[in-house]
């Protein structure tokens, strides 16, 4: 029918049916994700298929053996991770666990410590007179200190600090950051059931689209214009490598940050350092928050057979250590390197996309910008050497 239309008509007809496909997939967006990361993952695993072959291995087979390896490796970390998972929860909800152990850690680092905690009061605005909402501290008082004691006086000087106006709107605004952040959550898993469904899903599909993949490409090609076709695939195949680079080096950063992380826990002697330190270092593909969150763990875990200030040493070594290998060795130069991108372009984008867009910047801050740098060489690039090229003068008219 659309084919006996005219050309006008045909065209509208289409935008139409765009428009309409597009409100759809929106509309199912929810079981979509599942499909697309699927998709992500199979160009990932694409080019090892491919390299399989090579080496005169079948379809099925390259495809079964990567998928029957990523299962034993997986079900192995699983297991190691739930028995150190299993014996940390029992930490956690025993009366005598490590609440409670990190609270008598606490307490013992108040009372070894408390010239120097005398000392610190001084400067802080609880110590001097005149200050609203503040009591005065005396010389002394921290052999009274207890964790108890500490939080009172965080609340002291939180309420000299602050008029309670300026504090209801501190108070409003970090309501309104944990809910930004549990919206974000919910939209990205949607629930458990989702989230699941995505566990279930996601290997599913990586599993029958790296059979399809080269199939499905062929299908896209044909429909583009005939006249720009070699150029928009030779295109969109280097912005697919960049991606597929990013994400295996992304990956690779995690996996190599967390093994070092898991070894500087083990020899700083901190309990569950395989758990706590493979846990972090994935959790870094969520910038600070993988980072801190495995700090504040580490630091608590530590404390069980460790001073406060040991456990801060020990941690704080091995988490400073770590953030330096990734921030400094690890990104650079194997995301910059999968990229195409110089350290410095690789350090400006990443400071870049914090400044414009906070997490989700540093997330997509990479690939975007080397995205950005093929379709600049592509389309823009040509065009100025064009005009460079040119003497800059003006025609005149022959006489």
């Amino acid at each position: 029918m659309i084919d006996r239309l005219s050309p006008a008509a045909r065209n509208a007809a289409l935008a139409v049916l765009v428009v309409l496909v597009g409100w759809f997939l929106w509309s199912v967006r929810a079981v979509l994700n599942p499909l697309i990361l699927g998709y992500l993952l199979a160009f990932v695993l694409h080019p090892l298929v491919l390299s399989l072959e090579k080496r005169g291995w079948k379809r099925s087979r390259a495809v079964n053996v990567i998928f029957f390896g990523a299962a034993v490796a997986f079900t192995l970390l699983a297991l190691v991770v739930w028995w150190q998972g299993h014996g940390l929860a029992l930490e956690l909800v025993s009366d005598d666990g490590l609440g409670a152990k990190v609270r008598v850690r606490l307490e013992q680092a108040l009372h070894d410590h408390r010239q120097e905690i005398d000392w610190l009061l001084q400067f802080l605005p609880g110590a001097q007179n005149g200050q609203p909402g503040a009591q005065p501290l005396e010389p002394g008082a921290a052999n009274d200190l207890t964790v108890d004691r500490v939080m009172g006086l965080v609340r002291e000087w939180w309420a000299s600090w602050l008029t309670e106006e300026q504090q209801s709107q501190a108070t409003s605004l970090g309501w309104r950051a944990v809910g930004g952040s549990l919206l974000v959550v919910k939209n990205v898993f949607g629930s458990v059931f989702a989230f699941l469904g995505l566990v279930v899903l996601l290997p599913i599909y990586t599993y029958f689209l790296l059979f399809e993949l080269e199939r499905i490409h062929r299908f896209v090609q044909r429909y583009m214009p005939n006249r720009d076709r070699e150029r928009l695939t030779r295109i969109g195949g280097q912005i697919g490598e960049v991606l597929a680079n990013f994400f295996r080096g992304r990956l690779l950063v995690c996996f190599v940050k967390g093994i070092f992380l898991t070894v500087g826990l083990f020899a700083a002697q901190v309990d569950y350092a395989l758990l706590i330190g493979m846990g972090t270092g994935f959790l870094t593909l969520i910038p600070f928050v993988g980072s801190v969150v495995g700090f504040a763990l580490a630091l608590a875990v530590s404390m069980i057979e460790h001073s406060v200030v040991s456990s801060l040493v020990r941690v704080g070594i091995v988490f400073m250590a770590g953030e330096a290998l990734e921030n400094y060795v690890l990104l650079p130069k194997i995301l910059g390197n999968s990229l195409g991108l110089h350290p410095i372009v690789v350090l400006f984008s990443l400071m870049a996309g914090a400044a414009s867009m906070g997490m989700f910047g540093l997330l997509i801050a990479l690939p975007l910008t080397a995205t950005i740098v093929i379709l600049a060489r592509e389309f823009v690039l040509p065009v100025l050497a064009q005009l460079a090229d040119q003497d800059g003068r003006p025609d005149r008219p022959k006489v």
